[in-house]
Protein backbone atom coordinates (compact mmCIF):
# COMPACT_ATOMS: atom_id res chain seq x y z
CA UNK A 1 0.00 0.00 0.00
CA UNK A 2 1.15 3.55 -0.72
CA UNK A 3 -1.04 5.20 1.94
CA UNK A 4 0.32 6.47 5.22
CA UNK A 5 -1.08 8.35 8.19
CA UNK A 6 -0.84 12.14 8.16
CA UNK A 7 -0.59 12.07 11.97
CA UNK A 8 1.49 9.16 13.35
CA UNK A 9 -0.51 9.36 16.60
CA UNK A 10 -3.89 9.18 14.88
CA UNK A 11 -6.18 6.88 16.96
CA UNK A 12 -7.52 5.37 13.75
CA UNK A 13 -4.02 4.03 13.15
CA UNK A 14 -4.28 1.82 16.24
CA UNK A 15 -7.49 0.24 14.90
CA UNK A 16 -5.86 -0.53 11.58
CA UNK A 17 -2.53 -1.64 13.03
CA UNK A 18 -4.35 -4.09 15.30
CA UNK A 19 -6.49 -5.24 12.36
CA UNK A 20 -9.66 -4.75 14.35
CA UNK A 21 -13.15 -5.32 12.93
CA UNK A 22 -14.53 -2.17 11.28
CA UNK A 23 -17.95 -1.24 9.90
CA UNK A 24 -18.61 0.64 6.66
CA UNK A 25 -22.13 2.08 6.37
CA UNK A 26 -23.52 2.42 2.86
CA UNK A 27 -22.76 0.37 -0.24
CA UNK A 28 -22.40 3.10 -2.85
CA UNK A 29 -19.16 3.69 -4.73
CA UNK A 30 -17.56 5.48 -1.76
CA UNK A 31 -18.59 2.72 0.64
CA UNK A 32 -17.16 0.02 -1.60
CA UNK A 33 -13.91 1.98 -2.01
CA UNK A 34 -13.58 2.48 1.76
CA UNK A 35 -14.34 -1.18 2.49
CA UNK A 36 -11.79 -2.37 -0.08
CA UNK A 37 -9.07 -0.08 1.25
CA UNK A 38 -9.61 -1.15 4.85
CA UNK A 39 -9.70 -4.79 3.76
CA UNK A 40 -6.36 -4.40 1.97
CA UNK A 41 -4.94 -2.80 5.10
CA UNK A 42 -5.82 -5.98 7.01
CA UNK A 43 -8.99 -5.02 8.84
CA UNK A 44 -11.98 -7.33 9.15
CA UNK A 45 -14.64 -5.36 7.28
CA UNK A 46 -18.43 -5.54 7.40
CA UNK A 47 -20.63 -3.34 5.21
CA UNK A 48 -24.15 -2.36 6.29
CA UNK A 49 -26.60 -1.36 3.54
CA UNK A 50 -30.02 0.05 4.42
CA UNK A 51 -31.73 -1.24 1.29
CA UNK A 52 -32.81 -4.84 0.89
CA UNK A 53 -30.73 -6.89 -1.50
CA UNK A 54 -33.53 -7.23 -4.03
CA UNK A 55 -34.21 -3.45 -4.05
CA UNK A 56 -30.56 -2.39 -4.29
CA UNK A 57 -29.95 -0.69 -7.66
CA UNK A 58 -26.17 -0.48 -7.47
CA UNK A 59 -23.50 -3.07 -8.16
CA UNK A 60 -21.43 -5.04 -5.67
CA UNK A 61 -19.10 -6.47 -8.30
CA UNK A 62 -16.25 -4.20 -7.23
CA UNK A 63 -16.34 -5.32 -3.59
CA UNK A 64 -13.39 -7.46 -2.46
CA UNK A 65 -14.17 -11.10 -1.82
CA UNK A 66 -14.51 -11.94 1.86
CA UNK A 67 -16.16 -8.66 2.89
CA UNK A 68 -19.48 -9.35 4.60
CA UNK A 69 -22.56 -7.34 3.60
CA UNK A 70 -25.56 -7.00 5.93
CA UNK A 71 -28.71 -5.90 4.12
CA UNK A 72 -31.91 -4.20 5.17
CA UNK A 73 -31.15 -2.10 8.26
CA UNK A 74 -28.39 -0.57 10.35
CA UNK A 75 -28.78 -2.39 13.67
CA UNK A 76 -27.21 -1.52 17.01
CA UNK A 77 -25.62 -4.98 17.08
CA UNK A 78 -23.58 -4.18 13.98
CA UNK A 79 -21.88 -1.29 15.82
CA UNK A 80 -21.04 -3.40 18.88
CA UNK A 81 -17.36 -4.20 19.13
CA UNK A 82 -16.41 -1.77 16.34
CA UNK A 83 -13.97 0.97 17.28
CA UNK A 84 -14.12 2.46 13.78
CA UNK A 85 -17.19 3.13 11.64
CA UNK A 86 -16.87 4.74 8.20
CA UNK A 87 -19.90 6.54 6.76
CA UNK A 88 -20.60 6.84 3.06
CA UNK A 89 -21.60 10.41 2.03
CA UNK A 90 -25.20 9.40 1.29
CA UNK A 91 -25.78 8.19 4.86
CA UNK A 92 -27.11 10.83 7.24
CA UNK A 93 -25.47 10.59 10.69
CA UNK A 94 -28.92 11.01 12.28
CA UNK A 95 -30.06 7.78 10.64
CA UNK A 96 -27.60 5.68 12.64
CA UNK A 97 -28.70 3.77 15.76
CA UNK A 98 -25.75 5.32 17.67
CA UNK A 99 -24.77 8.94 18.14
CA UNK A 100 -21.91 10.46 16.18
CA UNK A 101 -18.90 11.96 17.98
CA UNK A 102 -19.90 10.97 21.50
CA UNK A 103 -17.11 10.26 23.97
CA UNK A 104 -18.19 6.64 24.29
CA UNK A 105 -18.85 4.20 21.48
CA UNK A 106 -17.16 3.80 18.12
CA UNK A 107 -15.24 6.53 16.32
CA UNK A 108 -17.42 7.48 13.35
CA UNK A 109 -15.75 9.21 10.40
CA UNK A 110 -16.79 9.93 6.85
CA UNK A 111 -15.13 8.35 3.84
CA UNK A 112 -13.42 11.65 2.92
CA UNK A 113 -12.16 12.16 6.46
CA UNK A 114 -10.64 8.67 6.38
CA UNK A 115 -8.92 9.45 3.07
CA UNK A 116 -7.48 12.68 4.47
CA UNK A 117 -6.09 10.90 7.52
CA UNK A 118 -4.48 8.26 5.30
CA UNK A 119 -2.83 10.72 2.89
CA UNK A 120 0.18 12.95 3.39
CA UNK A 121 -0.19 15.31 0.42
CA UNK A 122 -1.86 18.74 0.38
CA UNK A 123 -5.54 18.83 -0.52
CA UNK A 124 -7.35 21.35 -2.70
CA UNK A 125 -11.09 21.27 -1.85
CA UNK A 126 -13.94 22.69 -3.93
CA UNK A 127 -17.49 23.00 -2.63
CA UNK A 128 -20.67 24.95 -3.35
CA UNK A 129 -24.22 24.19 -4.39
CA UNK A 130 -23.46 24.29 -8.11
CA UNK A 131 -20.42 24.14 -10.37
CA UNK A 132 -18.26 21.92 -8.13
CA UNK A 133 -17.58 19.21 -10.69
CA UNK A 134 -16.72 21.54 -13.56
CA UNK A 135 -14.49 23.73 -11.39
CA UNK A 136 -12.70 20.76 -9.83
CA UNK A 137 -12.08 19.23 -13.24
CA UNK A 138 -10.80 22.53 -14.64
CA UNK A 139 -8.32 22.93 -11.79
CA UNK A 140 -7.08 19.42 -12.39
CA UNK A 141 -6.66 20.10 -16.12
CA UNK A 142 -4.80 23.34 -15.38
CA UNK A 143 -2.43 21.45 -13.09
CA UNK A 144 -1.81 18.68 -15.61
CA UNK A 145 -1.18 21.22 -18.38
CA UNK A 146 1.39 22.85 -16.10
CA UNK A 147 3.18 19.51 -15.66
CA UNK A 148 1.97 18.73 -12.15
CA UNK A 149 1.18 15.17 -11.02
CA UNK A 150 -2.19 15.50 -9.30
CA UNK A 151 -5.10 13.32 -8.22
CA UNK A 152 -8.63 14.54 -9.05
CA UNK A 153 -11.88 13.14 -7.67
CA UNK A 154 -13.73 12.97 -4.38
CA UNK A 155 -17.45 13.60 -4.70
CA UNK A 156 -16.68 13.84 -8.42
CA UNK A 157 -15.99 10.47 -10.00
CA UNK A 158 -13.35 8.52 -8.10
CA UNK A 159 -13.78 8.46 -4.28
CA UNK A 160 -10.88 9.93 -2.32
CA UNK A 161 -10.16 6.66 -0.50
CA UNK A 162 -9.63 5.04 -3.88
CA UNK A 163 -7.48 7.90 -5.19
CA UNK A 164 -4.99 7.85 -2.34
CA UNK A 165 -3.78 4.34 -3.13
CA UNK A 166 -3.26 5.06 -6.85
CA UNK A 167 -0.21 7.35 -6.81
CA UNK A 168 2.65 7.15 -4.29
CA UNK A 169 3.77 10.76 -4.60
CA UNK A 170 1.36 13.24 -6.25
CA UNK A 171 1.78 17.00 -5.90
CA UNK A 172 -1.67 17.30 -4.34
CA UNK A 173 -5.19 15.88 -4.30
CA UNK A 174 -7.90 18.05 -5.87
CA UNK A 175 -11.28 17.04 -4.48
CA UNK A 176 -14.86 18.00 -5.04
CA UNK A 177 -16.44 18.09 -1.58
CA UNK A 178 -20.15 17.86 -0.76
CA UNK A 179 -22.03 19.12 2.27
CA UNK A 180 -22.72 15.48 3.19
CA UNK A 181 -18.98 14.78 3.37
CA UNK A 182 -18.40 17.89 5.47
CA UNK A 183 -20.85 16.70 8.14
CA UNK A 184 -18.40 14.10 9.48
CA UNK A 185 -14.97 15.76 9.38
CA UNK A 186 -12.67 15.99 12.38
CA UNK A 187 -9.13 16.64 11.10
CA UNK A 188 -9.84 17.61 7.48
CA UNK A 189 -7.80 20.67 6.55
CA UNK A 190 -7.31 21.61 2.88
CA UNK A 191 -4.43 23.90 1.97
CA UNK A 192 -6.66 25.70 -0.52
CA UNK A 193 -10.46 25.65 -0.39
CA UNK A 194 -12.98 27.17 -2.79
CA UNK A 195 -16.59 28.02 -1.94
CA UNK A 196 -18.39 28.73 -5.21
CA UNK A 197 -21.97 29.61 -4.24
CA UNK A 198 -24.79 28.66 -1.91
CA UNK A 199 -28.45 28.29 -2.82
CA UNK A 200 -31.09 26.17 -1.03
CA UNK A 201 -30.57 22.47 -1.62
CA UNK A 202 -30.97 19.05 0.00
CA UNK A 203 -33.86 20.12 2.23
CA UNK A 204 -34.99 16.52 1.97
CA UNK A 205 -31.98 15.79 4.21
CA UNK A 206 -31.48 19.01 6.20
CA UNK A 207 -34.20 20.43 8.48
CA UNK A 208 -33.64 23.97 7.17
CA UNK A 209 -31.38 26.06 4.95
CA UNK A 210 -29.24 27.16 7.90
CA UNK A 211 -28.25 23.55 8.62
CA UNK A 212 -27.14 23.12 5.01
CA UNK A 213 -25.08 26.33 5.21
CA UNK A 214 -23.46 25.24 8.48
CA UNK A 215 -22.37 22.00 6.83
CA UNK A 216 -20.68 23.99 4.07
CA UNK A 217 -18.90 26.18 6.61
CA UNK A 218 -17.32 23.09 8.17
CA UNK A 219 -14.87 23.26 5.27
CA UNK A 220 -12.98 26.04 7.08
CA UNK A 221 -13.00 24.60 10.62
CA UNK A 222 -9.38 23.41 10.69
CA UNK A 223 -7.85 25.81 8.19
CA UNK A 224 -5.10 28.16 9.41
CA UNK A 225 -3.81 31.61 8.57
CA UNK A 226 -1.31 30.25 6.06
CA UNK A 227 -4.02 28.43 4.10
CA UNK A 228 -6.03 30.06 1.29
CA UNK A 229 -9.77 30.32 0.67
CA UNK A 230 -11.27 31.24 -2.71
CA UNK A 231 -14.79 32.72 -2.50
CA UNK A 232 -17.47 34.12 -4.78
CA UNK A 233 -17.67 37.85 -4.04
CA UNK A 234 -21.00 38.05 -5.90
CA UNK A 235 -22.78 35.62 -3.57
CA UNK A 236 -24.06 37.36 -0.40
CA UNK A 237 -24.45 34.14 1.57
CA UNK A 238 -20.87 33.13 0.79
CA UNK A 239 -19.57 36.60 1.67
CA UNK A 240 -21.32 36.46 5.05
CA UNK A 241 -20.09 32.95 5.74
CA UNK A 242 -16.39 33.77 5.48
CA UNK A 243 -16.27 36.98 7.51
CA UNK A 244 -14.84 35.32 10.61
CA UNK A 245 -12.61 32.59 9.16
CA UNK A 246 -8.87 32.39 9.83
CA UNK A 247 -7.29 31.74 6.41
CA UNK A 248 -6.55 34.47 3.86
CA UNK A 249 -9.33 35.08 1.33
CA UNK A 250 -9.00 35.51 -2.44
CA UNK A 251 -12.27 36.65 -4.05
CA UNK A 252 -13.46 36.02 -7.59
CA UNK A 253 -16.22 38.01 -9.25
CA UNK A 254 -18.09 38.33 -12.52
CA UNK A 255 -19.61 41.67 -11.51
CA UNK A 256 -16.98 43.44 -9.38
CA UNK A 257 -13.22 44.06 -9.45
CA UNK A 258 -12.06 42.98 -5.99
CA UNK A 259 -8.56 43.69 -4.72
CA UNK A 260 -6.23 40.74 -4.84
CA UNK A 261 -8.78 38.71 -6.72
CA UNK A 262 -9.80 37.32 -10.10
CA UNK A 263 -12.46 39.12 -12.10
CA UNK A 264 -13.83 40.04 -15.50
CA UNK A 265 -12.60 43.29 -17.05
CA UNK A 266 -13.17 44.46 -20.62
CA UNK A 267 -14.30 40.97 -21.58
CA UNK A 268 -11.20 39.25 -20.16
CA UNK A 269 -10.43 37.17 -17.08
CA UNK A 270 -7.89 39.15 -15.08
CA UNK A 271 -5.79 38.32 -12.01
CA UNK A 272 -4.94 41.26 -9.75
CA UNK A 273 -1.62 40.57 -8.03
CA UNK A 274 -0.59 43.54 -5.91
CA UNK A 275 -0.75 46.52 -8.27
CA UNK A 276 -0.35 44.35 -11.34
CA UNK A 277 -3.16 43.06 -13.53
CA UNK A 278 -2.45 39.86 -15.40
CA UNK A 279 -4.67 38.95 -18.32
CA UNK A 280 -5.54 35.27 -18.66
CA UNK A 281 -8.04 34.80 -21.50
CA UNK A 282 -10.81 36.64 -23.33
CA UNK A 283 -14.23 35.34 -22.32
CA UNK A 284 -15.16 34.85 -25.98
CA UNK A 285 -12.30 32.32 -26.32
CA UNK A 286 -13.59 30.06 -23.53
CA UNK A 287 -15.11 26.85 -24.88
CA UNK A 288 -17.55 26.44 -21.98
CA UNK A 289 -20.91 28.14 -22.52
CA UNK A 290 -23.03 30.11 -20.07
CA UNK A 291 -22.48 32.75 -17.41
CA UNK A 292 -22.40 30.07 -14.71
CA UNK A 293 -19.46 28.44 -16.44
CA UNK A 294 -17.70 31.79 -16.67
CA UNK A 295 -17.94 31.93 -12.87
CA UNK A 296 -16.54 28.40 -12.68
CA UNK A 297 -13.59 29.51 -14.82
CA UNK A 298 -12.96 32.53 -12.57
CA UNK A 299 -12.93 30.28 -9.50
CA UNK A 300 -10.65 27.71 -11.12
CA UNK A 301 -8.20 30.43 -12.22
CA UNK A 302 -8.10 31.83 -8.66
CA UNK A 303 -7.36 28.40 -7.17
CA UNK A 304 -4.74 27.56 -9.81
CA UNK A 305 -3.00 30.92 -9.30
CA UNK A 306 -2.67 30.16 -5.58
CA UNK A 307 -1.26 26.76 -6.54
CA UNK A 308 1.50 28.53 -8.45
CA UNK A 309 0.20 27.78 -11.94
CA UNK A 310 0.91 30.40 -14.60
CA UNK A 311 -1.87 31.84 -16.83
CA UNK A 312 -0.65 30.28 -20.10
CA UNK A 313 -1.59 26.65 -19.36
CA UNK A 314 -4.89 27.82 -17.87
CA UNK A 315 -5.77 29.68 -21.06
CA UNK A 316 -4.87 26.71 -23.27
CA UNK A 317 -7.17 24.44 -21.29
CA UNK A 318 -10.10 26.88 -21.32
CA UNK A 319 -9.89 27.22 -25.11
CA UNK A 320 -10.66 23.54 -25.59
CA UNK A 321 -12.42 22.25 -22.44
CA UNK A 322 -16.10 22.09 -23.40
CA UNK A 323 -17.51 20.66 -20.17
CA UNK A 324 -18.57 17.46 -18.46
CA UNK A 325 -21.26 15.01 -19.43
CA UNK A 326 -24.76 15.86 -18.17
CA UNK A 327 -23.78 19.48 -17.43
CA UNK A 328 -25.18 21.77 -20.14
CA UNK A 329 -24.09 19.11 -22.63
CA UNK A 330 -25.03 19.80 -26.22
CA UNK A 331 -26.58 16.52 -27.41
CA UNK A 332 -27.29 17.60 -30.98
CA UNK A 333 -29.78 19.42 -33.20
CA UNK A 334 -33.33 18.53 -34.20
CA UNK A 335 -34.53 20.53 -37.23
CA UNK A 336 -31.88 23.09 -36.33
CA UNK A 337 -32.97 23.28 -32.67
CA UNK A 338 -30.16 22.66 -30.14
CA UNK A 339 -30.86 20.15 -27.36
CA UNK A 340 -29.01 20.37 -24.04
CA UNK A 341 -28.70 17.65 -21.41
CA UNK A 342 -28.32 19.27 -17.98
CA UNK A 343 -29.33 16.25 -15.89
CA UNK A 344 -26.80 17.37 -13.24
CA UNK A 345 -29.12 20.33 -12.64
CA UNK A 346 -30.48 18.66 -9.51
CA UNK A 347 -31.52 21.81 -7.67
CA UNK A 348 -33.34 25.07 -8.38
CA UNK A 349 -30.18 27.18 -8.37
CA UNK A 350 -28.55 25.02 -11.02
CA UNK A 351 -31.53 25.34 -13.36
CA UNK A 352 -31.70 29.11 -12.82
CA UNK A 353 -28.01 29.37 -13.75
CA UNK A 354 -28.51 27.24 -16.84
CA UNK A 355 -31.41 29.42 -18.01
CA UNK A 356 -29.20 32.50 -17.67
CA UNK A 357 -27.23 31.35 -20.70
CA UNK A 358 -30.23 31.68 -23.06
CA UNK A 359 -32.00 34.74 -24.39
CA UNK A 360 -35.44 33.11 -24.63
CA UNK A 361 -37.65 30.64 -26.51
CA UNK A 362 -36.60 27.76 -24.23
CA UNK A 363 -38.59 24.53 -24.09
CA UNK A 364 -37.73 23.42 -20.56
CA UNK A 365 -38.23 19.87 -19.28
CA UNK A 366 -38.37 20.05 -15.52
CA UNK A 367 -39.03 17.65 -12.65
CA UNK A 368 -37.99 14.56 -10.75
CA UNK A 369 -37.88 13.75 -7.04
CA UNK A 370 -38.82 16.72 -4.89
CA UNK A 371 -36.07 17.87 -2.49
CA UNK A 372 -38.22 20.12 -0.33
CA UNK A 373 -36.88 23.46 -1.59
CA UNK A 374 -38.95 26.37 -2.89
CA UNK A 375 -39.44 26.62 -6.65
CA UNK A 376 -40.19 30.34 -6.42
CA UNK A 377 -36.66 31.39 -7.62
CA UNK A 378 -37.53 29.74 -10.96
CA UNK A 379 -40.60 31.88 -11.53
CA UNK A 380 -38.93 35.01 -12.89
CA UNK A 381 -36.42 33.31 -15.25
CA UNK A 382 -39.12 30.93 -16.50
CA UNK A 383 -41.49 33.82 -17.22
CA UNK A 384 -38.77 35.66 -19.16
CA UNK A 385 -37.10 32.82 -21.07
CA UNK A 386 -39.34 29.75 -21.25
CA UNK A 387 -41.92 29.39 -23.98
CA UNK A 388 -43.06 25.91 -22.96
CA UNK A 389 -42.62 24.22 -19.60
CA UNK A 390 -42.90 20.42 -19.59
CA UNK A 391 -43.23 18.84 -16.13
CA UNK A 392 -42.28 15.25 -15.38
CA UNK A 393 -41.81 13.10 -12.31
CA UNK A 394 -42.85 13.09 -8.69
CA UNK A 395 -42.41 16.85 -8.18
CA UNK A 396 -44.83 17.71 -11.00
CA UNK A 397 -47.71 18.89 -8.79
CA UNK A 398 -45.57 21.25 -6.71
CA UNK A 399 -43.84 22.58 -9.82
CA UNK A 400 -47.21 23.18 -11.48
CA UNK A 401 -48.53 25.06 -8.46
CA UNK A 402 -45.45 27.28 -8.41
CA UNK A 403 -44.87 27.90 -12.12
CA UNK A 404 -48.07 27.37 -14.11
CA UNK A 405 -48.67 31.14 -14.35
CA UNK A 406 -45.09 31.82 -15.51
CA UNK A 407 -45.27 29.99 -18.87
CA UNK A 408 -47.42 27.62 -20.86
CA UNK A 409 -47.24 24.39 -18.86
CA UNK A 410 -48.00 20.77 -19.70
CA UNK A 411 -47.67 17.60 -17.66
CA UNK A 412 -46.02 14.49 -19.09
CA UNK A 413 -46.53 11.00 -17.67
CA UNK A 414 -42.90 10.04 -18.33
CA UNK A 415 -39.64 11.52 -19.51
CA UNK A 416 -40.20 9.77 -22.83
CA UNK A 417 -43.51 11.58 -23.29
CA UNK A 418 -41.89 14.84 -22.18
CA UNK A 419 -39.21 14.52 -24.86
CA UNK A 420 -41.83 13.77 -27.51
CA UNK A 421 -43.81 16.88 -26.53
CA UNK A 422 -40.64 19.00 -26.64
CA UNK A 423 -39.68 17.72 -30.10
CA UNK A 424 -43.20 18.27 -31.43
CA UNK A 425 -43.11 21.92 -30.33
CA UNK A 426 -39.52 22.66 -31.34
CA UNK A 427 -39.15 25.35 -34.02
CA UNK A 428 -36.11 27.20 -35.43
CA UNK A 429 -34.97 29.77 -32.91
CA UNK A 430 -36.00 27.71 -29.90
CA UNK A 431 -33.89 25.57 -27.54
CA UNK A 432 -34.74 22.29 -25.79
CA UNK A 433 -33.26 22.19 -22.29
CA UNK A 434 -33.51 19.26 -19.87
CA UNK A 435 -32.57 20.76 -16.51
CA UNK A 436 -34.73 19.03 -13.88
CA UNK A 437 -34.13 21.17 -10.72
CA UNK A 438 -34.85 17.93 -8.84
CA UNK A 439 -33.00 14.77 -7.93
CA UNK A 440 -33.31 11.67 -10.09
CA UNK A 441 -34.38 9.14 -7.50
CA UNK A 442 -38.07 8.93 -8.38
CA UNK A 443 -37.30 7.21 -11.68
CA UNK A 444 -33.52 6.68 -11.87
CA UNK A 445 -30.64 5.60 -9.64
CA UNK A 446 -28.52 8.68 -10.43
CA UNK A 447 -28.40 11.85 -12.48
CA UNK A 448 -25.99 10.02 -14.80
CA UNK A 449 -28.51 7.26 -15.55
CA UNK A 450 -31.20 9.91 -16.09
CA UNK A 451 -28.99 11.90 -18.46
CA UNK A 452 -28.04 8.84 -20.49
CA UNK A 453 -31.71 7.89 -20.84
CA UNK A 454 -32.56 11.42 -21.97
CA UNK A 455 -29.81 11.30 -24.60
CA UNK A 456 -31.02 7.95 -25.89
CA UNK A 457 -34.50 9.43 -26.30
CA UNK A 458 -33.17 12.50 -28.11
CA UNK A 459 -31.02 10.50 -30.50
CA UNK A 460 -34.14 8.94 -31.96
CA UNK A 461 -34.91 12.34 -33.44
CA UNK A 462 -31.45 13.63 -34.37
CA UNK A 463 -31.77 12.61 -38.03
CA UNK A 464 -34.73 14.98 -38.39
CA UNK A 465 -34.00 18.18 -40.33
Amino acid sequence: MTVGFRDPKDPVREVIDRREPVLVVGLGRSGIAAANLLDRLGCRVTVSELMDRDRFKGSTSGLNQGIDVVWGEHTVDLFAGKNLVVLSPGVAPESLPVRVNENSGPRIVGEMELAFRLSRVPWIAVTGTNGKSTTTTLIGEFAKAAGMDVLVGGNLGIPAVELISRDPDPSCLIAEVSSFQLETIETFRPSIAALLNITPDHLDRYPDEESYIRAKKNLFLRMREEDRVIVNADDPIVAGLVRDIRPAITPFSRKKRPRGGVFLEDGKIVIRSGRTKIGVIAARDIALVGTHNLENCLAAVAVAWKMGIEPEPMAEVMKTFSGLEHRMELVGYIRGVPVYNDSKGTNVGATVRSLEGFSGHVILILGGKDKGTSYEPLHDPVSKKVGLLILVGEAGDRLHNSLADAAETVRARSLEEGVRLAVDRARPGSVILFSPACSSFDMFSSFEERGLFFKRLIRRYLDMR
